[in-house]
């Protein structure tokens, strides 16, 4: 029997909600950044030359990472990919491989999922299919709160989805054992057998069959990524400093997922570093620590940027709360290559907050995201709307918390996005429901100070009110744009920007939206001739916005 295990690690879920006032051009879906119009510039803007540019299309999830390297540990074969188009998976089936894993790590909905398996059982129908990871972690968790017929929305372990294309399930935080004991069972063709395997859910003839319960042990330690025995690495390295979360925002499901909290070592951090620099070198590299908090108190401020600083690496990202960091703080940051701070603000109003249980500041959050910008570092801010609580005078300051930023290198960004009500949150608690007079979950809903609709209505009025921080263009390279242009120039770009995208969501007339272009490209030096009709189709304007 072959050896060969196929991967599938998707890191964008088709189905996933997201709510975007993002420009594009037609000819290659690459997003309208300041890099991205100089180069059209320089191509008499036919848009059928522009490069496609930087893209996020290759980046793998951390688990997908994890699981090529368990594989190759154990002495399969292992194929890895983040895609799951029919090309793709063609080539996966010309290798034969004896199973196919699936990584849920980024997958959001049972419609994705059920999507991604049904490409995979097309282009291999005689192959296991085995999945595991947070989707299927968190549907178990749901499914164990909310028995099949009393699930208020559609989770994965509800008896209509019995049939799905999948043969085995992995329902655990962690699963490397249950996996590596399917994978010998496999092995033995049909004389295997998944009973005594501990955490599975098995589907099929109408219903689910769940195997006995079984707690793991992990020492994360000690179980990372084997950098040494990937085959390729991309040019982000994820990993985790910590897992768990110590806070309970309401809204969130993270404290449910893995309600311990377990700090990382140094030196093991320090360990995983250089099995990856080792691997793909430290230069190019970015590291992107995908944990919740990597500063998760003040120690760790010094023991992660001093781990990187001698690990080699030269730049990283991560995910950080607003703290009372000092100023020696703030320059160990800069100096250890921190490029990007993703803080989760969620709003400009103390009052929501409060509400939100997010213990967090509003004068804290906005010194943080001003002391990073000024030490070169960008920060990525994301905002809800809707939230109980939520009226016009909270929008309002969340709309002033962001024009009231004072940006030294205009590095920061922000995205809204609209509430969501996940299974596990506090906010399906009956209490929290009768408070607000919540009604509905997931993106349907309405509460006694807001509806959903009002919410996406809202969200355009905030989109249209901030002028001041730009909004965040995941392609947008903030060296090219500090290292070609001034920053008033930028700012002035970022700004027209901006009005381009609330001109075409309203669709007001071609000549208004040609005068926007002419006047970017003026600003910036570049020609004007080509901005004319020409463009008229050519930039994707955003779908399904209130206000367009």
């Amino acid at each position: 029997m072959t050896t060969a295990i196929g991967i599938i690690a998707p890191f964008y879920d088709s189905y996933q909600y997201q709510d975007e006032f993002h420009l594009r051009f037609r000819a290659n879906d690459r997003q309208f950044t300041m890099a991205a119009f100089h180069e059209l510039a320089q191509k008499r803007y036919s848009t059928g030359k522009l490069s496609r540019g930087f893209t996020y299309d290759d980046d793998l999830p951390s688990a997908g990472y994890y699981l090529e390297g368990l594989m190759h540990q154990e002495g399969y074969d292992a194929l890895l990919t983040s895609r799951y188009d029919q090309d793709t998976l063609q080539r996966v089936a010309e290798e034969d491989p004896m199973a196919i894993l699936v990584s849920t790590t980024m997958v959001l909905s049972v419609e994705g999922l059920i999507r991604i398996f049904s490409a995979i059982r097309k282009a291999m129908p005689g192959i296991p299919i085995i999945a595991g990871g947070v989707f299927i972690w968190k549907n178990y968790l749901s499914y164990t709160r909310y028995p099949d017929a009393e699930s208020p929305w559609d989770q994965l372990f509800d008896s209509k989805f019995s049939s799905l294309d999948a043969d085995i399930l992995v329902a655990a935080p962690h699963g490397r054992s249950s996996l590596l004991k399917v994978l010998e069972e496999l092995k033995k063709g049909s004389r295997g057998s998944f009973d005594d395997i501990p955490n599975l859910v098995i589907p099929g003839n109408g219903k689910f069959i769940f195997t006995r319960r079984e707690e793991e042990i992990v020492d994360y330690n000690e179980d990372f990524t084997r950098w040494d025995l990937v085959e390729r690495i991309v040019h982000k390295i994820p990993m985790r400093t910590s897992i768990g979360c110590p806070y309970r925002c309401v809204y969130c499901d993270f404290n449910k997922l893995h309600p311990k909290v377990f700090l990382r070592s140094p030196e093991s951090i320090a360990r995983e570093l250089r099995l990856a620099g080792g691997r793909s070198g430290t230069s190019a590299s970015i590291v992107h620590f995908s944990d919740d908090n990597v500063f998760i108190n003040r120690k760790r401020v010094h023991d992660i940027c001093n781990i990187v600083m001698k690990s080699g690496f030269r730049k990283w990202m991560a995910f950080l709360r607003a703290n009372d960091y000092t100023e020696d703080e703030y320059t160990l940051m800069e100096h250890s290559g921190l490029m990007l701070a993703f803080i989760g603000v969620e709003s400009g109003d103390q009052g929501q907050l409060d509400r939100m249980k997010k213990q967090q500041d509003v004068v804290k959050l906005k010194r943080t995201i001003e002391n990073l910008d000024a030490h070169f570092i960008s920060t990525f801010n994301t905002f809800i709307v809707g939230y109980p609580g939520e009226t016009k005078e909270t929008l309002q300051n969340t709309i002033r918390f962001l024009n009231d930023l004072s940006l030294t290198h205009l590095a920061a960004s922000y995205e809204v996005f609209l509430l969501r009500i996940h299974p596990l949150t506090d906010l399906t608690e009956p209490a929290n429901r009768a408070k607000w007079g919540l009604k509905g979950f997931n993106q349907d809903w309405s509460h006694d100070t807001m509806t959903r609709e009002e919410a996406l209505s809202a969200m355009y009025t905030l989109f249209k009110e901030v002028n001041n921080t730009p909004y965040h263009y995941a392609e947008e390279s903030h060296f090219f744009n500090r290292a070609k242009y001034s920053f008033e120039a930028r700012r002035s770009f970022f700004q027209l920007r901006h009005q381009l995208t609330i001109k075409l969501i309203e669709q007001e007339p071609w000549q208004e939206v040609e005068n926007v272009l002419k006047e970017m490209a003026s600003g910036l030096n570049l020609p004007v001739d080509g901005l004319d009709a020409s463009m008229r189709d050519e930039i994707v304007r955003p779908l399904g916005i209130s206000g367009g």
